[in-house]
């Protein structure tokens, strides 16, 4: 975390003067660029999910297999096939610290699932302004005062309306 950090700090400049860059082009195509924004936005927190999930998992898998060995012990109250396994949760770029070293594989192939889930059932919808709903008072299907012409405003005069019970 130190080092991104740092790299933010040393490059601090260099993004600001891009996203003062930026800001005016995205303004400008809000249409367009505001929803794939969002879309990646919402691709990051599931990313962010599904790292926190497979961490966790590694966590559990790890100590339950250590807690579950009849091996003897070794100095350091661990047994003897105790398990090294482990997922970096903040630096998860780098693969070397992943072990065994297809997690890192198999978390890249979820994320390409989810990507494909997002894609599927969560399309990037491009926002368009309804068009406004007017009334035609030229054609006299409808009247200010609400419901059809000649109803006159009588309970019972449209159909489907409550007429009470029948015959009582």
């Amino acid at each position: 975390m130190e080092d991104v950090l740092a790299h933010l700090q040393d490059n601090m400049v260099g993004y600001g003067i891009g996203a003062v860059c930026l800001a005016p082009i995205i303004y400008v195509t809000r249409k367009y660029s505001v929803p794939f924004l969002l879309y990646i936005v919402e691709f990051l927190i599931y990313s962010a999910a599904l790292h926190l999930v497979s961490w966790v998992l590694v966590v559990v898998t790890k100590w339950f297999k250590e807690s579950s060995s009849m091996r003897a012990l070794r100095e350091d109250g661990r047994p003897e096939d105790a398990p090294e396994w482990a997922t970096p949760l903040l630096e998860f770029w780098k693969t070397e610290e992943y072990n065994p070293n297809w997690i890192w594989k198999a978390e890249l192939a979820a994320l390409v699932i989810v990507l494909v889930l997002m894609w599927r059932y969560r399309p990037m919808k491009i926002q368009r302004k309804p068009k406004r709903a007017t009334q035609e008072f030229a054609k006299g299907k409808y009247t200010p005062g609400g419901g059809r012409p000649g109803a006159g405003g009588k309970a019972g005069g449209r159909p489907g309306s409550f007429r009470g019970p029948r015959g009582r």
